[in-house]
């Protein structure tokens, strides 16, 4: 099976159902419109490289298709009359075999295919009335000749949705097997009987606010009609209080059936810490009237509602040559959540480890890899579970929204003496428990700047300047100059110690009062860190762990203060941040000066930039 053309694996997890078609009653109305992943034309190339009949399906779900009719099927395919043959496209309420071959309880209609457009398209006798919550829209084709095209030839949309991505073969796929990991088949349905102007909301169920301040919900709004939309009212009851509001989008939502897009709704203040019923109306959608929308739920109102700061932590090493996009990442995100983002770099088989891979917080089974609040297991760096582009922002951000069970505030300082590092966990927590004990804190020692000369310093890299669209941030300037080895790098958010493995997890009292600090203690004898090399780049995580599940429940950072009492010598990074500190040339070779055509020179600050000298 080749998958060489779709940057995910199947331990990539889908986040978010792009086009999940939630339940609520059709309107009749005259419009057609598409339903598809298949939104920017851009799709990829899936395939066994075998000569071998293929059927391929997506799945439509949700009570408000009922009603609507299938005019047409559509897809991107790269094959010709004299590769291919019998393309065919149908309809089924559940994927059937019969001897190893696919039946269908609805119609079929033979495809034509455009070879100039690289599209199959078929329109069936009759429109197909929807009258299940659930059914099955594909196609067939056989492959009859070997080509480049035809050994990968089932297009396929890089992002994951609730259409999925279902595929049975004569030699390969031996039974209806489900590959939405690899992302969603790039068949288009076209529907009709769809108003011009329609929408729906998610299920609310619970959200959160804190007394007298507003609260932000964000809402999953879909489009199910035949135009974008541009712009919703909508209103509210929460308890007693009333409200109504206007949202234009920045961003027209397009007309695709069961797009969607996440809206930020704004609630009133309540006045008092409580469980409240709240009902949200989706009004009108590009000023047309809509009836009987709505989303309702509770919301519960605390005193102080906590700020959750996810936490990222990457797996990497200087020997793996796919690892610098995990670097950068980091990187990218300390640039962009400076007081929020919290990064913590396990390095394995370099100077900078400090515990075998076995001790690792996630299993780890190959490099680069990342997890985030302990909550996946394993992902990637940089894409997340996205397919391309930089997903793990995405993903973090989803993760800073989920409420966190207490607030959590961390301070550390060395000791009089500097051979300590004293850390302190504050939590409050908005409810009183009587099973506390079941949240433990761990205090995670970090350093920045770490840096070193010597071959186990260099950075492998297999990034080419091909790379750039895709890394596309300036960090990663140093790794797409095309060097197989990158000199001068300085590690920032690398983890040298924790109490985990030291002293273990510290349990809080099983009793807990609501609002009322917890404090937990925990030090580091800063003389046993293995590595480390200025006192003042030295930072403590607070991160307080949920035992049940080993979710990292909240956290918080904190500079490590009094680096002076080390008697270790800090570098004055304000004076020194812009100074050259090496030069190399684009074999990674170090040079004494810059010489004429492009140099690579690593800025004290540990910043590369590329420069070329005439």
């Amino acid at each position: 099976m080749n998958t060489k053309h779709i940057k995910t694996t199947a331990r990539r997890m889908a986040l978010a159902m792009a086009f999940a078609l939630l339940p609520g009653a059709a309107m009749a109305g005259d419009a057609k419109v598409a339903c598809t992943a298949n939104t920017s034309g851009t799709v990829k190339y899936f395939g066994s490289e075998k000569k071998e009949n293929y059927d391929v399906a997506v799945m439509l779900t949700g009570k408000n298709l009922k009603g609507l009719k299938v005019e047409s099927v559509s897809v991107p395919f790269m094959g010709d009359n004299a590769n291919t043959s019998n393309i065919r496209m149908w309809i089924t309420k559940k994927l059937s075999l019969v001897n190893r071959k696919n039946v269908v309880d609805g119609p079929t209609a033979e495809a034509k295919l455009d070879t100039a457009a690289h599209v199959a398209t078929a329109s069936f006798d009759e429109p197909y009335t929807i009258d299940a919550d659930t059914l099955y829209v594909g196609y067939s084709f056989n492959v009859t000749k070997l080509t480049a095209k035809t050994k990968i030839p089932v297009a396929v949309v890089a992002d994951a949705s609730s259409l999925g991505f279902f595929i049975h073969s004569s030699r390969t796929f031996l039974k209806w097997m489900d590959k939405s990991a690899l992302g969603t088949s790039a068949i288009s349905v076209t529907l009709s009987g769809v108003e011009a102007n329609d929408a729906s909301f998610n299920a609310l169920g619970t959200i959160y606010g804190q007394k007298e301040t507003p609260t932000q919900v964000a809402m999953t709004l879909r489009n199910l009609g035949a135009n974008p939309i541009s712009s919703i009212d909508y209103s509210y009851t929460q308890g007693t209080v009333t409200g109504n509001g206007h949202l234009d989008l920045a961003t027209p939502l397009a007309a695709y059936y069961g797009l969607s897009t996440t809206v930020n709704l704004t609630l009133q203040a309540m006045p008092t810490k409580g469980d409240y019923p709240v009902v949200i109306n989706l009004d009108k959608v590009n000023g047309q009237e809509l009836k009987g929308v709505k989303s309702e739920g509770n919301i519960i109102v605390y005193n102080v509602l906590p700020k959750h700061r996810a936490v990222m932590e990457e797996y990497t090493g200087t020997w793996c040559g796919w690892c610098p996009r995990g670097l950068v990442a980091l990187e990218v995100m300390s640039r962009l959540y400076p007081d929020d983002f919290i990064g913590l770099s396990y390095h394995n088989g370099d100077p900078m480890a400090v515990m075998e891979s076995s001790q690792f917080p996630s299993s780890v089974n190959g490099f680069p890899n990342a997890d985030i609040d302990r909550r996946f297991g394993s992902l990637d760096p940089f894409y997340g579970v996205q397919n391309e582009g930089f997903g793990i922002e995405t993903l973090w951000k989803k993760c800073c929204e989920v409420v966190a069970p207490a607030s959590v505030d961390a301070e550390a300082a060395y000791s009089d003496d500097g051979k300590t590092i004293n850390a302190k966990a504050t939590m409050v927590f908005p409810v009183s428990l009587t099973d506390g004990d079941r949240y433990k804190v761990e205090f995670v020692l970090v350093a920045d700047d770490l840096h070193g000369e010597g071959e186990s310093w260099l950075q492998k890299n297999y990034y080419e300047p091909t790379d750039k669209a895709e890394l596309k941030f300036d960090e990663a300037e140093p790794f797409v100059q095309g060097l197989q080895k990158v000199p001068g790098i300085h590690f920032d958010d690398v983890v040298v110690a924790t109490t985990r493995l030291s002293d273990g997890l510290v349990s809080l009292p099983a009793t807990i009062h609501e609002d009322e600090p917890v404090v937990i203690e925990g030090s580091f004898d800063f003389e046993a860190v293995k590595v480390r090399q200025n006192a003042s780049k030295m930072r403590v995580a607070a991160l307080l762990i949920d035992s049940t599940t080993g979710i990292i429940a909240n956290a918080a950072k904190a500079q490590v203060s009094g680096a002076e009492k080390t008697g270790i010598e800090a570098v004055n990074a304000d004076r020194l941040q812009d100074e050259p500190k090496a030069y190399y040339d684009l074999q990674g070779r170090r040079l004494n000066s810059p010489r004429q055509g492009l140099n690579i020179i690593r800025l004290a600050s540990g910043k590369s930039v590329v420069v070329a000298v005439k």
